[in-house]
């Protein structure tokens, strides 16, 4: 039992629940038995659900079940009990039908009966027309045949004195369906056959009948706006004509006449509790949801669209091998939390060396504020974030810099606003239906979420294929990350983690159908797998072309913390180490999974006298000698945004999934933008030299004493670093004797003793190539920030400002001798001026750029 309160979203979200679905012989919920069949329990509202003394409590909500947890008591059709909360003084209610809306067939007969708490007025109407009344009494029934196929209402109106009470059921009689097949060349979804006609098309086995309704029809389940039935009897179709060309469609589909939904292939979606907190700025001219017409999620439709003029329609994608894919949180990446504030901060990514930017996921999911991996819709692009052509443009503006767009998207699981779960729910259980054509009525695996899909249904498997599809073709993007690929599985193993991970041929499969499929339709893009299974599975899948993610969190964060146990990485980002024979581990640091390594650094970091990698300068300086160990391995790369910067707050900031702290201030900080050159030093290095493609390599990643050797008719390269806490001899191993250059100094170091040792003060690092390279920019171009100048200042004097990059505004305030000038420099965060401006004192007043 729980309570539909003011806050409710709609009947079935309760409030106060008092026990889990799980849990139903809790005794809280434990009725008395009274005898006669008959089981009782006394509620006081308030103090039963805990009740705050300023909430609206609008209904009782209930099922019943046995001890054993086997339902017993709902509604006939299958609704929750729900028991109306009335003020005080006088009421009347239906007592018969005990439903809100009845689903009638032809000539079917319904008992309608209204109870008043006193002796009043009653008249029962149907349509308008009265059908029976009684002067003054407490009670009145009639019997009402539905002898048309139409929709309509039954009421009453109950008058004691001043006082009316009212209350009314819709009904409705749906006619047999028109079968036909839908027109030749639609599919599922919304299909635009010109300006001004749109088919509808929704897949649904097993139900009886489906209206369209929306702007088109003001929302009414009227018989005339029932869908066709194709000849199969699974998909359900309209054709809408005289459209407005350009104008936005709301609308929904009433499935069985209960059911509402939204297309599953709508590209917009309208939430009447979430919409509300979009600003107009991030998602201009949003269509409002319709209130008060209907509730659940509202798809849109709009005909006559521009088409997006793409820029760069051809976009050349980086070898797999070269790629560094930078995992960005919208949500925390920008103040603004949208697309069109991350393509003003693309020249920030482009300078790093980033040649891929991977977006946790942006298709529309349960709420606004969350990590996105509760999808909800898999065509729309959630508009917390902006509109498709503000999406279009980011991708546009990546492709422009040589940058590869990686969408995260979800194949694991989905939550109950979903459509596909709506459609075949059972709430008394919390499951879907056996019917469900894409779920698993359980989980099969012990790490799942929500609904689980079933990979080996078609239902599934075509649903996969088509998004896929969809956001290559309609946003460019450059390939995919599969979150929880490894759950994609139908062996049971719940409760057993480590069969979970074992092979599992069905699963492969799986994977490798979609992938293929994937590929034959559009070539070879990136499908990147969160798998994280035994290698022999993890083998096949690398050699069938899938890039899997290699997770190095816990040996780098011992390596950059200063303790040797456990801290050897080799496993975790060498596809040699795994006897893979391509290179497809995507190795990673630090992903959105995991905690910070910089917040392990400063809590649990070694030391040994005044060394302490606790210190935030030191600890950034290990950050930036493992990034060394890790961008020098050959393979793709990833890291999770801000790690460039040294980011120190906690997975569990706010919690887990939680806002945290969007910290470009950071790049202010000379320690901080020192670690950002660091990793800009070593992409370019990485990307820019075929060394490190090579499959000729070879690690010493465990202890204190770590080295990298590389060999490519190129250059050869050597990398050491001293991961101890006080200075150590390191063993170089150079490949053969000779002239070897410092990538970082451009010194170069005459090697007669391959075996020779170079003393390295802790948390030092040292990159030698045979090949001599430009010298990388180390400068850190961090000046005071500038908020007053109050002094005389000289002819001509430049001034570098360096605000916060959300910063919209600053003052300047100066004096000046009265032929004195100032030049007033505007540099991006780098340094880089991007407008100048000059003030004589003959022309005072307000400068703005």
């Amino acid at each position: 039992t729980g309570l539909i309160t003011a806050a409710s979203t709609d009947e079935s979200d309760w409030k106060h629940r008092k026990t889990d679905w799980s849990e139903p012989a809790d005794s809280q919920i434990a009725m008395t038995d009274i005898g006669n069949n008959k089981h009782q329990i006394t509620i006081n509202i308030k103090s039963f659900y805990y009740v705050g003394e300023s909430e609206d409590v609008k209904a009782l909500a209930m099922v019943f079940r046995n001890g054993d947890g086997s339902l017993v008591g709902k509604n006939s059709d299958g609704s929750d009990i729900l028991v109306y909360l009335y003020e005080s003084g006088f009421d009347a209610i239906f007592t018969q039908p005990v439903n809100e809306v009845i689903i009638g067939q032809i000539n079917d007969v319904v008992p309608v009966s209204v109870k008043a708490k006193e002796p009043a007025f009653i008249n029962i109407v149907k349509d308008g027309n009265l059908v029976n009344q009684t002067i003054n009494d407490t009670a009145l029934q009639v019997s009402i045949t539905l002898n048309q196929y139409t929709t309509g209402w039954i009421w009453f109106e109950a008058t004691k004195g001043p006082v009316t009470a009212t209350d009314s059921i819709f009904y409705i009689v749906p006619a047999p369906a028109t079968v036909a097949d839908p027109p030749p060349n639609t599919r599922d979804g919304i299909n635009y056959l010109d300006d001004s006609t749109v088919v509808l098309r929704l897949w649904a086995p097993y139900k009886e009948f489906v209206h369209a309704i929306g702007d088109f029809n003001d929302w009414t389940m009227d018989p005339a706006w029932q869908m066709n039935r194709s000849v199969d009897g699974n998909t359900y179709w309209i054709t809408l004509n005289g459209l407005t060309p350009g104008m936005d469609y709301r609308f929904q589909y009433v499935v069985d006449g209960l059911i509402r939904i939204a297309d599953p292939y709508t590209e917009l979606v309208l939430d009447e509790w979430n919409d509300g907190n979009i600003a107009e700025t991030i998602y201009p001219d949003l269509p409002p949801y319709p209130k008060g017409k209907t509730s659940e999620l509202v798809s849109v439709f709009q005909t006559a669209q521009e088409p997006y003029q793409w820029k760069v329609p051809n976009f050349q994608r980086p070898d797999s091998r070269d790629l560094v894919i930078y995992e960005c949180l919208v949500r925390d990446f920008v103040l603004r939390h949208d697309y069109r504030s991350i393509k003003d901060t693309l020249d920030y990514l482009q300078r790093m060396g980033i040649n891929a930017l991977e977006l946790m996921p942006i298709n529309e999911f349960d709420g606004n504020d969350n990590w996105g991996y509760g999808p909800a819709l898999f065509f729309a692009p959630d508009k917390y974030y902006g509109n498709k052509e503000s999406l279009k443009e980011l991708i546009d503006a990546c492709h422009e810099r040589g940058m590869a767009v990686i969408l995260d998207i979800v194949f694991n699981h989905t939550f109950s606003q979903c459509p596909w779960v709506r459609l075949y729910y059972d709430k008394s259980a919390d499951k879907v239906t056996a019917e469900n054509p894409w779920f698993n009525i359980d989980i099969p695996h012990p790490f799942g979420l929500g609904y689980d899909f079933d990979h080996s249904s078609q239902a599934t498997q075509n649903l996969v294929d088509s998004a896929l599809s969809f956001w290559v073709e309609q946003y460019n993007v450059d390939g995919f990350r599969l979150d929880l690929s490894k759950g994609f599985t139908n062996k049971w193993t719940l409760g057993d983690v480590g069969a979970w991970g074992q092979w599992d041929q069905d699963r492969i499969d799986y994977i490798k159908r979609l992938s293929s499929v994937f590929w034959n339709r559009h070539g070879n893009r990136y499908i990147i797998l969160e798998h994280f299974g035994n290698n022999d599975e993890e083998t096949e899948l690398a050699n069938h072309g899938c890039l899997l993610w290699g997770k190095g969190t816990h040996q780098y964060n011992q390596s950059t913390m200063g303790w040797t146990d456990d801290s050897d990485f080799e496993w975790h980002v060498s596809y040699k180490a795994r006897g893979w024979a391509f290179h497809n581990l995507v190795g990673f640091m630090e992903s959105h999974d995991e905690e910070r390594l910089m917040v392990n650094n400063l809590d649990y970091g070694n030391m040994s006298g005044s060394y302490n990698t606790q210190d935030l300068s030191t600890a950034l300086q290990r950050m930036g000698q493992a990034a060394a160990f890790l961008f020098t391995v050959p393979g793709p790369k990833m890291m999770w945004m801000f790690g460039e910067l040294g980011y120190d707050y906690s997975i569990n900031f706010n919690g887990r999934t939680g806002k945290k702290p969007i910290k470009w201030t950071y790049l202010r900080e000379y320690d901080r933008h020192l670690l950002y050159k660091t990793y800009s030093a070593l992409i370019k290095l990485k990307t820019e030299n075929e060394v490190f493609r090579t499959g000729d390599f070879d690690m010493n990643a465990w202890g204190w004493s770590k080295q990298i050797h590389l060999n490519d008719p190129s250059m050869n390269v050597t990398v050491i670093g001293n991961f101890d806490v006080v200075e150590q001899d390191i063993w170089t191993g150079f490949q053969h004797t000779g002239t070897w250059y410092d990538y970082f100094s451009g010194e170069s170091l005459n090697v007669t003793d391959v075996n020779m040792t170079i003393k390295l003060p802790p948390g030092e690092f040292r990159i030698y190539t045979t090949a001599q390279l430009p010298v990388p920019d180390m400068t850190v171009p961090i000046d005071t920030t500038v908020d007053q100048i109050a002094e005389t200042i000289p002819d001509e004097t430049p001034i570098a400002v360096y605000p916060n990059p959300f910063d919209r505004q600053l003052n300047i305030g100066y004096s000046l001798e009265k032929t004195g000038k100032v030049v007033i420099d505007v540099k991006d965060i780098l340094g880089t001026t991007v407008h100048s401006m000059t003030i004589d004192a003959q022309n005072p007043g307000r400068h703005q750029y």
